[in-house]
């Protein structure tokens, strides 16, 4: 009989240790899950926003529709495509005068071909008749910020329009660009290269797209910079300011059609 009860107490002092061992095992497992629970993750690395955006914006209509021609983000900035017969309005400013220069499109095809007449009107009063070849649109780099009256046709200069491979250039970070036959400068992408101006679009108040670039930073002396607008089938150049010269796009005009005339009976 004593072994009996031996041998019982024997098998429940082995159960008690196994139920002790078991707690344990729970009780780590349970701290383990916790420690894991509250450990602090390794953040994921952020990628770098792409500055500037360079928006492709092409009518895939011959029908003139308020899509293909203004594109605007919500409540944000716009980009608008050129149609002929409207009128672009810049305000020029140079040493001693001031004037308006009116743009009027005949003709415009990225990449192909840009035609235009254009006349100034305050205190300096002159007219003319560009057209741009597909030459000078893609590899142009010197640009014409006075234009001579008459007509004129440039094949290896531009003028109004940035040059695609300028704009190609600008992947990376800089391009040669000159005026008016003078001597190249590089001009630089800056860090925050996106930029945009109050414009009138046809009745409209809009905050006009671009990007810069510049020949040196902001408040250093005899800096160069460019605005062009942000759609890379129309690479306008809607600003363009030196020391002795300011040229901005302020205004966008309908054209007006003639009235129909009557029928008759």
């Amino acid at each position: 009989m004593d072994n009996y009860f031996n041998r019982k107490s024997s098998l429940s002092q082995k159960n008690h240790c196994m139920k002790k061992v078991f707690v344990f095992a729970i009780s780590l497992l349970a701290l383990g899950s916790v420690l894991a629970q509250t450990k602090t993750a390794k953040p994921v690395a952020k990628k770098s926003a792409t500055k500037g955006k360079r928006v492709t914006k092409k009518s895939t209509s011959a029908v003139k529709t308020e899509f293909d021609e203004l594109v605007c983000y919500e409540d944000g900035p716009c980009t608008f495509s050129i149609h002929r017969g409207d009128t672009l309005v810049y305000d020029v400013y140079t040493a001693g005068s001031q004037y308006t220069m009116l743009v009027i499109p005949n003709k415009f095809d990225a990449g192909v071909v840009a035609d235009f007449n254009w006349i100034t009107t305050g205190s300096v009063n002159k007219k003319g008749h560009v057209t741009i070849s597909a030459k000078a649109l893609q590899s142009g780099k010197n640009y014409l910020a006075s234009l001579p009256e008459g007509d004129l046709k440039l094949t290896d200069a531009s003028a109004l329009w940035l040059g695609a491979d300028n704009f190609k250039d600008l992947s990376k970070k800089e391009t040669p660009v000159s005026f008016d036959g003078g001597k190249a400068e590089t001009f630089v992408s800056p860090e925050e290269d996106a930029v945009s101006a109050p414009v009138n679009y046809k009745g409209k108040d809009i905050s006009l797209e671009g990007f810069a670039i510049q020949t040196k930073p902001e408040g250093e002396p005899d800096r160069k910079e460019i605005w062009v607008l942000n759609i890379s089938s129309n690479l306008l150049m809607f600003k363009i300011s030196s020391n002795n010269f300011t040229m901005q796009l302020k205004e966008v005009h309908e054209k007006k059609l003639s009235a129909a005339p009557a029928k008759k009976k």
